[in-house]
C-alpha cells in the first residue's frame, strides 16, 4: 500500500481512533489528581488535538478565522469553565425542591438498580441525552428568541475546534448543560454516567473539526464534520425548513426524523458554504454575542463613558 493510500485511508479512521483513546483516558483518569489540578483537562486536550488535525488534514475550502481568535478563546473559557457551574447552581436547587416535594427524596428513583443493569443505563443515557439535544437544537432554530441566542453560533464562516464553544452562554447551557442537570436527579448509577458522559462530550467537539477528515458510513451514525458542515450551510436546502442535521452527537436521529442531508456527487460528499442563513457577517466582539440577544448591549457604551474608557474598533454589527 502506497503512502498516499495510507494517508487517504487515515482520514476515515483518525476520528474513531481518537474517540476511543479520549473516552478511555477520561474514564481511567477519573478521580486522578489531574482532575483537581486542571478541571476539564480532557476538553482542552481534545480541542488542542483537533487543532493539530486541522493542520495535518488541511481542508482546501477552509476560511481564515484569525480575526475571531480572541472571541473564540473567551467564549470557550466561559462555556467550559463557567456556564456549567452557573447553570447547576441556578437549576439544580429548583429540581431538587420538586423531587423532594413530590417524591420525598432527592432522586426520582430510590436506587439505580431500578433502572436496570449497567449496560442498559449507559445506553439509556446515550439515547436520552442525544435525543434531548436533538430536539432542543431544533427548537433553537424555530423559536425566535432562542434563534437570537443561537444565531451567533451560525455566523461563523468555517468550522474549527476553537469555535465549537462559540455561543451565547444561555444558548450553550440549553443545548449542552441542562440535560445533564436533569439527569442528576434521575438516579442513574455514577458508573453508568462515567461511561456515557465522556462519549457524548468527545464527539461533540470532533464534529467541529476543520480538517479534511471523512466519515464514510459513520456519517449515518455520528455527526461527523462532513455532516455538521451542512448544518452550518448558508443556504438551507429546499424543503428542509430552518436547517438540517440537528444532531449533536448522533446523526441517526436526523435519519429517523427526516432532517438528515448529505448530498453526494460522483461518489463524493458535496461541500457546503458555511455562514449565517440570513447573510449576517460573523461577529468578533464577544460582548455583543453575550449581550445583544438580551437587549443589554446598551450598557456597554454607558460604562465606557462612565469609566472614560476610549472606544476600540469593533467587529461586524449584529442586526438589532
Amino acid at each position: 500500500m502506497s503512502a498516499k493510500s495510507v494517508a487517504y485511508a487515515s482520514r476515515f479512521v483518525i476520528l474513531p481512533a481518537l474517540f476511543v483513546v479520549f473516552v478511555a483516558a477520561k474514564i481511567l483518569m477519573k478521580g486522578h489528581a489531574v482532575d483537581r489540578w486542571l478541571p476539564h483537562w480532557d476538553t482542552l486536550m481534545i480541542i488542542g488535538t483537533v487543532m493539530i488535525l486541522e493542520r495535518l488534514y488541511a481542508y482546501k475550502y477552509s476560511v481564515s478565522q484569525k480575526g475571531f481568535l480572541a472571541r473564540d478563546i473567551t467564549s470557550t473559557f466561559v462555556n467550559v469553565f463557567v456556564t456549567g457551574v452557573v447553570t447547576g447552581f441556578v437549576v439544580l436547587p429548583i429540581l431538587v425542591f420538586f423531587t423532594q416535594h413530590y417524591f420525598g427524596r432527592r432522586f426520582v428513583f430510590v436506587s439505580s438498580e431500578q433502572l436496570g443493569p449497567l449496560w442498559v443505563q449507559v445506553a439509556a443515557i446515550l439515547l436520552l441525552v442525544s435525543l434531548f439535544r436533538y430536539w432542543m437544537h431544533r427548537l433553537q432554530h424555530r423559536n425566535e428568541f432562542l434563534w437570537k441566542l443561537h444565531s451567533y453560533h451560525h455566523r461563523v464562516t468555517d468550522l474549527r475546534a476553537l469555535n465549537d464553544f462559540t455561543s451565547n452562554p444561555i444558548d450553550f447551557a440549553l443545548r449542552n448543560v441542562l440535560v445533564y442537570v436533569l439527569l442528576g436527579i434521575v438516579g442513574f448509577s455514577p458508573l453508568a454516567m462515567l461511561f456515557a458522559v465522556p462519549a457524548l462530550g468527545v464527539w461533540g467537539i470532533f464534529s467541529h473539526c476543520g480538517g479534511d477528515v471523512r466519515g464514510g458510513w459513520l456519517n449515518y451514525l455520528f455527526v461527523t464534520p462532513e455532516v455538521h458542515r451542512w448544518h452550518h450551510t448558508a443556504a438551507v436546502p429546499e424543503g428542509y425548513g430552518y436547517s438540517v442535521n440537528y444532531g449533536v452527537e448522533f446523526s441517526f436521529w436526523d435519519v429517523i426524523f427526516g432532517t438528515y442531508y448529505l448530498p453526494q456527487k460522483d461518489g463524493q460528499t458535496m461541500q457546503a458554504r458555511i455562514g449565517h442563513p440570513g447573510g449576517l457577517p460573523d461577529e468578533s466582539n464577544y460582548l455583543r454575542l453575550l449581550l445583544v440577544p438580551l437587549g443589554l448591549y446598551g450598557i456597554v457604551p454607558w460604562l465606557r463613558r462612565l469609566l472614560r474608557i476610549p472606544r476600540s474598533p469593533e467587529g461586524p454589527q449584529a442586526a438589532e
